[in-house]
Order: C-alpha cells, then structure tokens, then sequence
C-alpha cells in the first residue's frame, strides 16, 4: 500500500495512480484501540477524488451512526466492513476496546446511511461458531455483496489443519443469502481443489483463481469473466463472474 497520512498527500498519491492508469483505489489504515480508522480529517479529500471519478472502497473500521454518515456524503463507491462475532478474538487477539454489537452496528449504520456496504470475514480468526453467528448476522444486514477470507498462518508456523473446509462451509452457508459471495485476495495460495470447492458452494467470484482452477472451470463448461478490480466492487459489475 502507498501511505497518505495527510490530506493533500492523499490527493497526491491518488492523481499520481490514476496517471499510472489506475481506475480506482482502496483507502484504509491502522486503527485505535476502538477499532475506528482516523478518516474524519480526509473527508473533503475523499470527497474531492469521488468528484474526480474515481473508484472508492472505503474500509471504515467501526463506525457510529454520525461517523457513517458522514463517510457516506463523500459519495465514496463502496465500503468494506470486517465482521467479528467472537468476543475473545476481539478483545485478546485484536485488542481492540470493542464487542460483536459494534460490528454489526456498524454495517447497519453504513446502511442506513445509504451505502453498499460490503463485510468481509475472515475463515479461521475466530471460532466456527463464531464464524455461524457472523451468517446470522449477514442475513438480516442490508448488503450488496459478502467477501470470505481465509486466516494465512504466520511464515514458520504450520497451517490451521481445517481451513480449506472451513473456508469451503463458510462460502456454502453464506450463499444462501440473498446476495453474491466473494473469495478474495487474503487467502492460503496453491490450493486449486479448494478453490474448486468453493466455486461448486456457490461462490460467485474469486481473486486470482489459480491456473489448475481456470481450467476446470474451462473443461467443466464455464464462462470466465475476468474484471481487474477490487472483489468489493463486485456489485458495480452486471453479472456474477470471476474476478
């Protein structure tokens, strides 16, 4: 990631991408011990850049009901929203000052707002029970679109032994929602059957898909569309597709 710790520098390294050919970009950054991300001093720049058309997904952090809406009237596209349900990861593998009631309060605020708001969660951060109340959740949330993620181990520490089928009931489960499911970037790589796996779930897109993968999907019948955005912006496309 390019690093804007002001406004102006924002701007900068925005028109900077886009003369690179960029179409868009993704605003994020640390957060405090609130799980909120700083972004209320880059309001007008945001502003601003959406003006310019450029591309916007916002990952917000939490966020109250004035803080959401303020986000929104930037006109920004999309807004991407972890969401935790596991109080513990929270608290002692996070240590954020923060409870499961946070995150989806904060989906709702975004959607109240207005905003097509976009949760991300991530298989293997937290229990799979968790990771089930993190369903419920989505089902009743307004949302245009769900992102799985996959815990990656550590360099030197071994994998969790059940992710792929974790990732794979995640992605089964929140396909019966009403809207799409995402596999996106964060995820361990070289796995070809789980992606698989994933795609007869019900996934409706994946990032990167490996080159073993691209060829099931071509010998098995089906249609590839490949599209060089953020999994986010899924919505912005007029079918379900790979990207």
């Amino acid at each position: 990631m390019l690093s804007a710790d002001t406004p102006d520098r924002l701007l900068e390294v925005a028109h900077k991408i886009r003369a690179d050919g960029a179409i868009g970009a993704l605003i994020s950054g640390g957060c405090d011990k609130y799980g909120r991300v700083p972004l209320k001093p880059f309001l007008s720049a945001i502003g601003q850049l959406h003006r310019e058309k450029l591309t916007l997904n916002i990952h917000s952090g939490l966020l109250d009901d004035d803080a959401a809406r303020e986000l929104v009237e930037t006109g920004a596209d999309i807004f991407s929203v972890d969401l935790l349900q596991d109080e513990e990861t929270i608290r002692e593998k996070l240590h954020l000052n923060a409870g499961p009631e946070d995150y989806e309060r904060t989906i709702d605020s975004l959607a109240s707002a207005g905003a097509s708001v976009v949760p991300h969660v991530c298989v293997g951060l937290q229990s799979t029970e968790s990771e089930d109340q993190c369903i419920r959740v989505l089902q009743r949330s307004d949302i245009v679109s769900i992102v799985a993620l996959a815990l990656m181990p550590i360099p030197g520490e071994s994998p969790l032994i059940d992710i792929d089928e974790r990732l794979v009931r995640f992605v089964e489960r929140a396909s019966q929602t009403s809207v799409p499911v995402l596999v996106g970037c964060m995820r361990p790589r070289g796995k070809w059957e789980m992606e698989v796996k994933c795609i007869l779930a019900g996934a409706a897109g994946m990032v990167s898909p490996s080159l073993k993968t691209i060829k099931w999907l071509e010998e098995n019948g089906y249609e590839i569309i490949e599209r060089k955005v953020c999994c986010s912006l899924h919505k912005m496309a007029t079918d379900y597709s790979l990207v």
